[in-house]
């Protein structure tokens, strides 16, 4: 039975791509308002990603942290492009570019919104293996 378990687990791992590996868990770190006139606010986020429905699409689940317990933001699919390492959400519609450089259990992102660099975020993933 537990080598079946095992065997399940190790087939699982072999399907997940280098970029699932990569993306995959939970991130933690800050989101830094850059327009200080704003209703904007520095806060601490937590970000949960998981595949998404399409290849390169990952889906994340944003939460802010606020006394301790983490409140839900809102959640979107990303694009992944594999050759810059660089994961991405854009609505064209309200204006908004969410992007992320990736790598080494880091995400160092921007928000712009209105052609306006709004926020800076910086991630560390909390489930490296």
């Amino acid at each position: 039975m537990l080598s079946s378990i095992l065997a399940t687990i190790s087939h699982a791992q072999k399907i997940m791509s280098a970029n699932d590996l990569l993306l995959i868990g939970t991130w933690k770190g800050t989101s830094i308002c850059q327009v200080k006139s704003s209703p904007c606010n520095d806060e601490i986020v937590v970000y949960h990603i998981a595949k998404g429905a399409k290849s390169n699409v990952y889906h994340i689940d944003a939460s802010k942290v606020v006394n301790e317990k983490e409140e839900d933001m809102g959640a979107f699919d990303y694009d992944f492009d594999a050759t810059k390492q660089i994961l991405s959400y854009r609505d064209h519609q309200h204006k908004v570019v969410w992007s992320f450089n990736v790598g080494n259990h880091r995400m160092d992102g921007t928000l712009v919104y209105n052609n306006q660099l709004y926020r800076v975020v910086k991630l560390t993933k909390t489930d490296a293996k």
